[in-house]
């Protein structure tokens, strides 16, 4: 058993029988799972605890004996997780370590697990964080006025409901919002919202939340812009308004999250660079038409019979195009990765960048990321990369 009281009385109360659920946040490494969530379940071969591994695109799961669990938690905050979270029914405690290395643990009054629903997790009906029945879906389009959802956009909605997790999960890893601006408003930006169906639901989704936002949606067509500032009037939206612009001509002002979805081939790189000098804590990006690179690229010999092929030549320019950005962001102390935002069949751009700023300086990190930039750029002769541009004209 550990030596430190509070780190002793912690692990009690997780082999305590009215144990409700637990949770590990602040990993000791990055890139691995931001949070690990813990619950008692009854499964056919007994008592288990369900771990839920939480990753920034996926989940893990994974379901230990019972009598196990309080033995692993110990092993995971001896691995360097620092934070931990405990209600059952007769309270919920915090643990967290302290910089000299001990552990403090605090006791929330009042703060007790609410009851869990009496089905079995696979028999629950499955839950989306928005509510189509709210007027605004109807207003654009995707249900009728009785909030039932209109069948030829049902696509569109999934992909909403889709985005909404990803911006969920990346505030998580992000960090957002932060105790130290518990009451501060939550700033996101939206370049190139159209439309904004996505930037309604996330307006719609944070005041679900309780989190205080604003939320701007910016887009270049007048009338776009006209008819979503007055439908977000029409409803009420305190957290939300729109501009007229793109983020090549948007001033520079703090942001929490900046968000730029299909923005055309370079524009996905002023976005992102815009992004950086607005200290955004979180940037979510799926960028579309990479054309920059792909008349620059000059494969070696041996590998130009395979790019004789136009086709192969396209996505090896994709691939590189933001392999490149990731580790610029990489440089710039983020935290960042290219994964899949909704399936091929619903259409071929279909990559997500996301990039979390880093807690710590990492000055090793922010080197071997730029010299693997260099590197790149000679294998393929590439002379200039948007982004590294507006970069280091920046300095």
């Amino acid at each position: 058993m550990p030596d430190d009281d509070a780190l002793c009385a912690f692990l009690a109360l997780c082999a305590a029988p009215d144990l409700a659920r637990l949770q590990l946040t602040q990993p000791p490494e990055a890139g691995g799972a931001q949070r690990v969530h813990l619950r008692p379940v009854q499964l056919r071969g007994g008592a288990f605890w369900q771990a839920v591994w939480k990753h920034p695109t996926k989940d893990l799961t994974e379901n230990w004996p019972a009598a196990e669990g309080p033995d692993r938690v110990a092993a995971l905050l001896a691995q360097g997780w620092r934070s931990a979270a405990l209600w059952s029914t007769s309270g919920h405690w915090q643990l967290d370590q302290a910089r000299k290395g001990g552990w403090k643990l605090v006791r929330h009054k009042g703060q007790t697990s609410p009851a869990e629903p009496a089905q079995p997790d696979h028999d629950r009906i499955k839950r989306r964080a928005l509510d189509l029945s709210h007027p605004v879906w109807a207003a654009l389009g995707l249900a009728d006025a009785m909030g039932r959802p209109v069948p030829a956009m049902a696509r569109k909605w999934k992909q909403i409901n889709h985005f909404v997790a990803l911006f969920e999960r990346g505030l998580e890893a992000a960090g957002l919002p932060d105790a130290t601006r518990a009451t501060a408003p939550l700033r996101v930006a939206d370049f190139g919202c159209g439309r904004a169906y996505l930037t309604f639901a996330l307006a719609l989704y944070l005041a679900q939340r309780g989190i205080p936002s604003e939320v701007v949606g910016v887009e270049l067509r007048d009338e776009l812009v006209a008819q979503t500032e007055t439908l977000a009037r029409e409803l009420g939206l305190a957290n939300l308004r729109f501009e007229q612009g793109d983020v090549g001509h948007q001033q520079v002002k703090p942001l929490d999250v900046m968000i730029a979805l299909h923005a055309c081939d370079v524009a996905t790189d002023v976005a992102l660079h815009h992004g950086c000098r607005a200290g955004a804590r979180l940037m979510l990006c799926a960028p579309c038409c990479h054309k920059q690179l792909r008349g620059q690229m000059q494969p070696p010999s041996m590998l130009r019979p395979l790019f004789r092929h136009g086709i192969h030549l396209g996505q090896e320019a994709e691939m590189l195009t933001d392999g490149l950005r990731a580790l610029l962001l990489e440089s710039r102390g983020y935290d960042a990765q290219v994964f899949e935002f909704v399936s091929l069949e619903h259409t071929q751009k279909n990559k997500m960048i996301q990039a979390v700023r880093r807690v710590r300086v990492d000055a090793a990190r922010d080197a071997r990321a730029a010299r693997e930039v260099a590197e790149l750029k000679e294998f393929w002769k590439i002379r200039e990369q948007q982004l590294e541009t507006l970069l280091m004209g920046s300095n």
